[in-house]
């Protein structure tokens, strides 16, 4: 029977905890570009997981201007990054028995490269994965599956695969490219993610070694 030889992680959210720091960043910009609006921390949550092109569209129609606020978004989030960005407890730890097994590992993120790698990099977690579905490597973004389907083409052989995210657009895209999907207990989402109904459920990273080891 085939087993699971191919996992897929999203990234801010799941590898990296950069919730805070996406919160901050969200409030300065619509502190700048809004400021007749009081957005709650209910509300800045609910943003986190889409392209921040379509979150921006809420303030304004003018691409010109979306871009602009997009940058100094960037430049807010760039800034800070380092001050509040922390990797998951245990993520390297499973990430590096993964790559012993010689598990297929992948991330699938709605971050272009650039916003992406810092991240990335600075935790060494491009040691273990090394293939990537960044936003604009295709036309789509999660729930779509094109970017599963973008990073699953990337590996020589894949048996059964599992996408492991914190927002239900993640579990949606694994849905719909046929694969397994996983919920993370950490999520900020994480009744709106149980309603998606993940095949599997972790609490911490090392459950995944749970997962993988059963027969499916």
């Amino acid at each position: 029977m085939k087993k699971i030889n191919t996992i897929l992680f999203d990234l801010d959210g799941t590898l990296v905890d950069s919730n805070e720091l996406i919160i901050y960043s969200f409030k300065e910009t619509f502190k700048k570009y809004q400021p007749e609006k009081n957005y709650s921390r209910v509300d800045l949550i609910e943003m986190i997981g889409p392209p921040l092109k379509e979150t921006f569209k809420t303030i304004t129609s003018d691409q010109n201007k979306i871009d602009e606020i997009i940058n100094f978004y960037r430049k807010i989030y760039q800034k800070n990054e380092f001050d509040f960005i922390k990797i998951y407890d245990n993520a390297i730890k499973v990430l590096d028995i993964l790559k012993s097994r010689n598990f297929n590992l992948g991330i699938v993120t709605t971050k272009f490269k650039e916003s992406a790698l810092p991240s990335i990099e600075h935790y060494n977690i491009n040691k273990y994965i090394k293939h990537y579905s960044f936003l604009g490597d295709v036309d789509e973004h999660k729930p779509s599956p094109k970017p599963v389907y973008y990073l699953l083409n990337q590996f020589n052989k894949v048996e059964k695969a599992l996408i492991i995210g914190d927002a239900p657009s993640d579990i949606l895209a694994g849905k719909n490219a046929k694969i397994y999907t996983c919920g993370v207990n950490w999520s900020l989402k994480k009744e709106e993610l149980q309603k998606v109904n993940p095949d599997f459920w972790i609490n911490e990273f090392l459950d995944i070694l749970n997962i993988i080891d059963k027969e499916i």
